[in-house]
């Protein structure tokens, strides 16, 4: 499976560092080069873009819409995109591989959370990971996996940056996207590092009321949806011959 890494040109020494973290691994991968918002000119923004959103959020949010732009040129079953300021389990290519061949209709797989995960689960893979559809916001987008299909439909829902990059994703049910996460996580933040792509999660705020009425509101819909949404999954995975489950 094909693993991407998110750095900028400039960066070289978080480049070597992420390399060689992955190659100790026994893992390989492509660079592909962030986007940088401080330096796109002016008027090339795409159209609906979110006037609060910061140059890094900006930048941040096209890098992973590159992503998924290439995974859908390539024609890639599936990929892995990280960030260049993670640490990966050494087990993160069996989840990787153990999710894609259950063959769920999963759109893609967050496998690094930044607040504890909340949620319902759809599926325990052969090291005793769950899969889980979040009820609660992860935060975060220091890798996921995606499908081909997956990353067709979030260009398709997705491709403008309305919101920061991690808010979107974790949006997903508001999409009728398919977005469960690895508990526990396989990839999390090297803290020892700073990462070159700035402007993962949100700096502007609305009014904290304003947001307060906006989660109560949004609560019970998200609620109901992800549990339809989950039992929709396990039957599926419940309807798969037995020796085609990772279980």
């Amino acid at each position: 499976m094909h693993i991407f890494i998110i750095n900028l040109e400039r960066a070289a020494e978080r480049r070597e560092t992420i390399l060689g973290h992955l190659r100790g691994l026994g893992l390989e991968a492509e660079i592909l080069p962030a986007v940088e918002g401080a330096r796109m000119p002016p008027g090339s923004l795409p159209q609906g873009t979110h006037p609060g959103l910061s140059p890094g959020e900006i930048g941040c949010y096209l890098s992973h819409v590159r992503f998924w732009e290439t995974v859908v040129a390539r024609r890639l079953p599936h990929a892995i995109v990280l960030e260049d300021d993670v640490l990966c389990s050494p087990s993160l290519m069996r989840v990787a591989t153990e999710t894609a061949a259950l063959g769920l209709p999963l759109d893609a797989l967050r496998l690094s959370a930044l607040r504890p995960i909340r949620g319902l689960p759809i599926a325990t893979l052969s090291g005793g990971e769950r899969l889980i559809l979040p009820t609660k916001n992860p935060s975060g987008t220091q890798g996921y996996m995606v499908s081909l299909a997956g990353a067709q439909r979030l260009l398709e829902a997705l491709s403008v940056p309305r919101c920061p990059i991690d808010a979107a994703l974790d949006a997903y049910w508001k999409h009728g996207l398919r977005v469960p996460l690895v508990s526990p996580s396989v990839v999390t933040e090297d803290a020892s590092v700073a990462s070159t792509i700035s402007g993962r999660f949100g700096t502007h705020r609305s009014n904290r009321f304003v947001q307060h009425i906006a989660r109560v509101a949004q609560s019970q819909r998200r609620k109901l949806t992800v549990f339809l949404m989950a039992r929709q999954l396990r039957r599926r995975l419940d309807s798969l011959p037995t020796g085609d489950r990772a279980e």
